[in-house]
């Protein structure tokens, strides 16, 4: 498990850092993340496979400010190895991936704490002058979260993967069908969560029309997400043409000339 543990934990740092680093350039997504730890452990399609359920599970759940619900990039990277490593499957994983998800919070946390006690040394330097000091701090402060993260991910798939192995295979059979029938579900519940927080009257038309499609149409879900662009680059067009048309009729009109009804009224009393 050596060296399964070291790209575990390398993936584990370039997310982390990816997103304290580099501004977060998207690539600690679950479908990232389960794709490169698939590719590393050697069983690409399984990671692809988890990162496109992991992420439509995670798609609905976003942190707000330093508040964050569930650490998916965590969950994906271990939920993808245990997958792999212990040869069980997806829905299993999902079932793993999820509560590793809420525990991960706990060391995001951790982190941020660490990275707070810092400020002190800052303000420190600041009162001295000593820029060099403040940007090997800086530094440090950006290398530090990644390599916190990096441990975490070599120690769980070096120490943790037997054991999670032995318990998987400890659990009766009637529990791991429920837990089978449980992951199947998790995509369902974050696509129910994305849709809360985009929910108006006016966009579920466009749901029955996507329910329809795949439903009674049988038209796979690639096919239906080419139908949406089509539909959204139509309706663009549509309001980008009505705008101009607007746009065309407030330059036509001088400001500072009468209103129609304005006009109307004055005719009315010179009359």
């Amino acid at each position: 498990m050596f060296v399964p543990a070291l790209w575990v934990a390398l993936i584990m740092f370039i997310g982390n850092f990816s997103d304290c680093g580099m501004s977060d350039p998207m690539i600690r997504r679950p479908l990232v993340m389960s794709m490169l730890v698939g590719l590393a452990l050697g069983d690409l399609k399984t990671g692809i496979m988890m990162g496109a359920s992991l992420e439509v599970i995670f798609l609905g759940i976003s942190g707000i400010g330093g508040a964050m619900p569930s650490d998916s990039m965590t969950g994906a990277i271990f939920g993808t190895a245990f997958a792999i490593l212990n040869h069980q499957g997806v829905a299993v994983a999902l079932s793993l991936a999820v509560p590793i998800s809420l525990l991960a919070v706990f060391v995001n946390q951790l982190v941020i704490f660490i990275r707070g006690l810092l400020l002190t040394f800052f303000e420190k330097y600041a009162e001295t002058d000593r820029s060099k000091a403040i940007e090997h701090l800086q530094y440090l402060s950006i290398i530090g979260g990644p390599l916190v993260y990096a441990l975490i991910g070599f120690l769980g798939i070096y120490l943790g993967s037997s054991s999670i192995s032995t318990l998987v295979h400890a659990i009766p059979e009637v529990v791991m069908n429920g837990l089978t029938v449980l992951g199947q579900m998790l995509p369902a519940l974050g696509i129910a969560l994305l849709l809360n927080m985009i929910y108006e009257k006016g966009n579920m038309i466009y749901l029955l029309l996507g329910f329809l499609l795949a439903c009674y149409l049988k038209l796979p879900i690639i096919a239906v997400a080419l139908i949406g662009i089509i539909l959204a680059v139509i309706l663009s067009s549509i309001d980008k043409s009505i705008l101009d048309v607007k746009n065309m009729k407030t330059v036509e009109q001088p400001k500072d000339s009468p209103s129609n009804e304005d006009s109307i009224e004055e005719d009315f009393f010179n009359d």
